[in-house]
């Protein structure tokens, strides 16, 4: 027990506010320091509860009822977390006037209420059986009630925090680094019954340079990188004194083209683009080699109900390429905004995002489609070009649910359909079946149906799935990479001997 375990990342916290947040990994798990969930899953993706000590669904898994425990307490006046906290931090996200980019991403809830004060009720507005996994989602954190339900208190969230987790706020720079402190009335426990969190105080702090990150990890300065930079691999495999860990995970990028216009109305077009793609160029230069090549629908090995999708992932054809492209009409290709006034997007963080569009856009010249890249911020990104663009360089990282997270991209009436406005009956009606069903047999069928959709008519072109990578001085202890990288619980890990903290 003890220490102070000191985590270091290349990318920013900009906010620890659990309800408005945006899809940020580095957000999603500093929240998770301050915060209760009702679930959470371990780095083999086993689900356990945290806030929640047990759940149950009707016959139909349409309605889920959550037991709470009675002994966690909030940090700021030491009041118990009841049913009701519950229920107004769910309701909150998923009012549209909140504008929670949290809405709709743990499912088709409909109301949430508490039943007493230790019972919570949530009724969706269709089955969903994978829904205990989707609440571990850091959207999820519960907030107390009257800061949930005060729009004006909600502002506060930014940068204090009102949770139940295993640590309390020191300090947070938005940016650079944020810090807490272990909470001593934490309701936390491993298996042996021993008092979590392990370590007296963890600080994740931001240091954008790839080799000066490693170098900290060398130094001693920081015990653990979260998401190491994947041209840093090889350095911190030779490193002393450090431990690395590998995993198969399903992070992608996705070349998104939104088949309500022209040219992308067209699948011979998408097909075209999909078979000029060298995606073994691409995760040689873009990510050193550490992923495998995909089969352009989002779901990887690594998911439980993947699928493998005959001839995919297509073998490079440019010859094939450029007569879908004369029978669609354009035997000399054409360019995206002399042609059809398209402006192509990518935002630089993180930079595996723009690197493949990069790579992408020299590929795809060979067959006669040209473009410029338009380099925005992230929060561009978020705010003007994500479900807005026609065509643009997407990334999502590996999803709790693969069904839910097909349904929330692909389903024409999904809540990020607006990306892509892809609809295909088929896959609706696969997706449907896959998200409700109690069986695992029909969801498999489901869910190869799906893929098999996906991947051969639907709008994106993905050329990776990633692997995920971590890295850690030696003295750490119960530190495990996960291939959901977000799933990283600082309470969970331990410090040895050698730390230079203890």
């Amino acid at each position: 027990m003890g220490g102070h375990l000191r985590v270091g990342q290349n990318r920013t916290v900009s906010t620890i506010s659990p309800i408005m947040m945006g899809s940020k990994f580095t957000e999603r798990w500093a929240v998770k320091l301050f915060y209760s969930t009702l679930t959470r899953l371990d780095h083999q993706l086993q689900l356990y509860g945290d806030l929640a000590t047990d759940w149950s669904a009707n016959e139909s898994a349409d309605v889920w009822t959550f037991t709470i425990r009675d002994d966690a307490t909030f940090h700021h006046n030491g009041e118990t977390v009841t049913a009701s906290d519950v229920a107004a931090t769910f309701n909150t996200v998923y009012d549209s006037e909140v504008g929670s980019p949290g809405s709709g991403t743990m499912g088709d809830i409909g109301t949430v209420e508490a039943k007493d004060e230790t019972t919570v009720e949530f009724q969706l507005d269709g089955a969903n059986s994978d829904f205990p996994k989707l609440v571990a989602k850091g959207w999820g954190a519960v907030v107390p009630e009257e800061i949930a339900t005060d729009s004006s208190r909600r502002q506060e969230l930014g940068s204090k925090e009102f949770g139940s987790g295993p640590f309390e706020l020191e300090s947070f720079e938005a940016g650079n680094q944020v810090t807490g402190v272990a909470y001593d009335d934490y309701y936390g426990t491993d298996d042996e019954g021993t008092s979590r969190p392990y370590v007296d105080r963890v600080t994740a702090r931001t240091i954008p340079e790839g080799s000066s990150l490693v170098n900290a990890l060398k130094n001693g300065d920081i015990d653990i990188i979260w998401e190491p930079p994947v041209d840093q691999w090889g350095p911190l495999q030779e490193a002393s004194g450090v431990t690395t860990g590998r995993v198969p995970a399903g992070n992608i990028v996705n070349f998104i083209m939104d088949v309500s216009v022209e040219p992308w109305s067209d699948e011979r077009v998408r097909e075209a683009v999909k078979l000029a793609i060298d995606r073994q160029a691409i995760i040689e230069g873009v990510l050193s080699g550490l992923g495998e090549e995909a089969q352009d629908a989002p779901l990887s090995p690594s998911y439980e109900y993947f699928a493998e999708v005959e001839g995919r992932p297509p073998e490079r054809d440019l010859e094939k390429a450029r007569q879908l492209l004369a029978d669609a009409g354009y035997p000399d290709g054409f360019d995206l905004e002399d042609d059809f006034d398209i402006t192509f997007f990518s935002a630089a963080d993180p930079p595996e995002r723009l690197r493949s569009a990069v790579l992408i856009k020299d590929q795809l010249s060979e067959i006669g489609i040209t473009f410029e890249i338009e380099q925005i911020s992230y929060d561009r990104y978020i705010n003007d070009v994500w479900t807005k663009a026609p065509c643009y360089m997407g990334m999502y990282g590996m999803r709790i649910s693969g069904a839910n997270f097909m349904k929330l991209l692909l389903h024409s009436e999904g809540g990020w359909n607006g990306e892509s406005h892809f609809s295909n009956e088929e896959f609706d009606e696969a997706i449907t079946t896959a998200v409700q069903s109690t069986s695992s047999e029909e969801t498999s069928q489901a869910m190869a149906t799906a893929q098999e959709v996906v991947a051969k008519q639907g709008p994106y072109a993905i050329p990776y799935y990633d692997d995920q990578i971590g890295a850690m001085r030696e003295y750490v202890q119960r530190y495990n990479v996960s291939p959901l990288s977000y799933l990283f619980y600082a309470d969970e890990i331990a410090l040895g001997s050698g730390a230079p903290t203890r």
